[in-house]
């Protein structure tokens, strides 16, 4: 996520810088402290999110905001201030939110949990997201799977982070508990995992899937992936997390309440 900073007081800009630092600490930052020199780095960069004080001497923020949105319009505008009655003008130029001074590490951290406009991965090989939604990228771009259930039994193996899963167990909840004990479902299952193997070796992920006779796992070190990330306190990865995991799959409920509770006490 790359991120520009517009103030014109310098103090207030080195202030919100730490603060953002400290939540994403390995994203650049830029810093602007005139409108001339911020709408120069607009035109030369794609920035993610810009955060931009309201008042700003011979331009308003609220100005200027429009003018950066005429070039990138798909920049996730953040207005700082001191006076929340600007609240409502910052929403009526589509901004994704706002902050007050002096900005505070949960204020920085939930408006970037909530940005208006998605800011793509940057990320070269698999990369794995369970927050929102289950979805599997490769270079980013989404994988391809030969079936939805081979999808949902990648997505339940990472969700057991590397235990051994069973077939028994795998068909109870590939078909909602009533996954009958007979040899076509047991062959389905089979036929599942082979397109499942199939997938990952088609990208040159051998490594990542583990099948025994009986038995089902990945291995979770060799798998990016916003939930590990967040299970390491890695507050790039927790700040992703809005309340969501693996929703189309009603078996994750079970973990979300454990993430809910866990995740809620670090913000």
């Amino acid at each position: 996520m790359r991120i520009l900073i517009v103030d014109d007081e310098v103090a207030a800009i080195k202030d919100l810088q730490m603060v953002v630092h400290s939540v994403l600490p390995s994203d650049p930052i830029d810093t602007a402290d005139n409108v001339r020199l911020a709408m120069d780095l607009c035109a030369e960069n794609e920035y993610d999110v810009i955060f931009l004080d309201i008042n700003m001497p011979h331009k308003d923020g609220l100005t200027v905001a429009k003018e950066i949105k005429a070039i990138r319009p798909m920049a996730n505008i953040v207005m700082v201030t001191a006076y929340p009655q600007y609240a409502l003008d910052a929403f009526k130029i589509f901004a994704s939110g706002y902050i007050l001074k002096p900005a505070m590490v949960e204020d920085v951290r939930e408006v970037l949990n909530n940005l208006r406009n998605p800011v793509a991965e940057e990320t070269k090989g698999l990369y794995v997201q369970c927050f929102g939604t289950f979805e599997v990228f490769y270079d980013g771009q989404p994988m391809k799977f030969k079936r939805s259930k081979a999808k949902e039994m990648f997505a339940y193996l990472i969700d057991r982070t590397g235990a051994s899963v069973t077939n028994g167990e795998l068909r109870a909840i590939l078909w909602d508990d009533d996954a009958e004990d007979s040899d076509k479902q047991r062959n389905y299952l089979t036929q599942i995992a082979r397109d499942l193997r199939q997938t990952l070796e088609e990208k040159g992920l051998e490594g990542v899937f583990v099948q025994s006779r009986n038995a089902y796992s990945v291995i979770p070190e060799r798998i990016p992936c916003d939930y590990y990330f967040a299970m390491k306190k890695d507050s790039k990865a927790m700040a992703k997390f809005d309340g969501e995991y693996m929703s189309q799959y009603s078996w994750a409920e079970m973990r979300l309440g454990y993430l809910n509770e866990l995740l809620s006490r670090e913000f």
